[in-house]
């Protein structure tokens, strides 16, 4: 199948390296353009960045790690500041997941290189979520075997 620039909901499959592998990812091309404007910001590569997602999505699939982990990143730029721009209306009211370290912020937020790097909040927080929920599920698996006997 092929895609448009256009057309962003539309997934797009590309060829990668993760941690150290080739492998192949399908997500939408909204996604493929969110984790350039990260890697831009943040002043890595795309594969130094899925490779960062890869650690840490603890047995979610990489798809499906990369989108939470890029809501997450947005979420929390979002929350910097009032003065950051937001493409959607509304974004910076919702509660960001997790606290980011603004010591220093001055306004709209910087590039990487002398301002706030959101990767390892972002990170930290994209583990501790993936952390509980598992947790929570497994909670839940014992709780239904319980009830069984």
């Amino acid at each position: 199948m092929t895609t448009s620039d256009s057309d962003e909901g539309a997934r797009h499959r590309r060829t990668v390296i993760v941690s150290g592998r080739r492998t192949s990812i399908s997500v939408e091309v909204a996604i493929w353009d969110a984790l350039t404007d990260v890697c831009k910001r943040e002043e890595c590569t795309l594969s130094d960045l899925l490779t960062l997602v890869d650690q840490r999505r603890l047995g979610a699939s990489l798809a499906s790690a990369i989108r939470v982990f890029s809501i997450f990143y947005f979420r929390a730029l979002a929350g910097l500041g009032s003065t950051v721009p937001r493409a959607v209306t509304g974004l910076a009211e919702a509660p960001a997941p997790f606290e980011i370290p603004t010591t220093g912020f001055q306004g709209i937020a910087p590039p990487v290189a002398g301002g706030i790097s959101l990767l390892d909040p972002v990170l930290e927080a994209f583990e501790a979520n993936r952390r509980a929920r598992l947790q929570a599920l497994a909670e839940g698996e014992d709780a239904e075997d319980t009830g069984n006997d």
